[in-house]
């Protein structure tokens, strides 16, 4: 459910425990115990059905349990956060990579958690990006910066450098392969519902041709 669906079912809900404590008040007059017993129990009922029902309209939408979407917003917030470090450590150190190379990097962190967060379910296609790849990065390019940012280096602290200017290079290489995993099954899917158009188109030709021959 979204926010705002549950605003409105918390809304909805309060003003019937209102009514209904009050029609009880008029009713049971002067047993207010009873009264706040019966609203207590019906309150507890409608946030139970409340509850399912917005657990199934969330497997309905998204294929996925209550548990699962909470596990997988839980990781998009923390790559969310991630990406974030790595574009300010960039940004302050743009030594680290050339403009298009960390342009084009950033990019595929960004496109990669855009396509999971519209499409949560779609997490599990990306597991090795958001548990391994993105954490190698972001934790990569912030010691590459720390020293970098040194003002004494020796030839052991350049070397260091010049390596993991080419692992980094090699990840954004791994990262775009995440990209194109995720993408696979777009591509797929476009190229069977394509088949699909050109059997119809096909045999709408053909039907043509036979009517016209006739």
């Amino acid at each position: 459910m979204t926010l705002f669906k549950k605003i409105m079912a918390f809304a909805g809900s309060f003003v019937l425990i209102s009514l209904l404590f009050g029609i009880l008040s008029f009713v049971f007059t002067g047993k207010m115990l009873l009264i706040l017993l019966i609203t207590a129990v019906i309150a507890i009922v409608l946030f139970f059905l409340s509850s399912r029902a917005g657990d199934r309209a969330l497997t309905e939408k998204t294929g996925l349990t209550k548990k699962e979407y909470k596990y997988i917003r839980t990781n998009l917030d923390e790559a969310r956060a991630k990406i974030i470090r790595l574009q300010k450590i960039m940004g302050s150190h743009k030594t680290l990579y050339s403009f298009q190379e960390r342009n084009k990097t950033l990019q595929l962190t960004k496109r990669i958690y855009g396509i999971v967060k519209e499409e949560p379910k779609r997490f599990y296609e990306a597991e090795d990006f958001f548990f391994s790849h993105l954490d190698s990065l972001v934790e990569l390019t912030e010691k590459y910066a720390f020293l970098e940012s040194q003002p004494v280096k020796d030839k052991k602290i350049y070397q260091t450098l010049s390596d993991t200017r080419t692992l980094l290079n090699d990840l954004s290489r791994v990262v775009e392969k995440d990209l194109f995993t995720l993408l696979n099954q777009d591509v797929n899917s476009l190229d069977f519902e394509l088949e699909v158009a050109k059997n119809a188109v096909s045999k709408q030709k053909q039907k043509f041709e036979r009517s016209h021959k006739e």
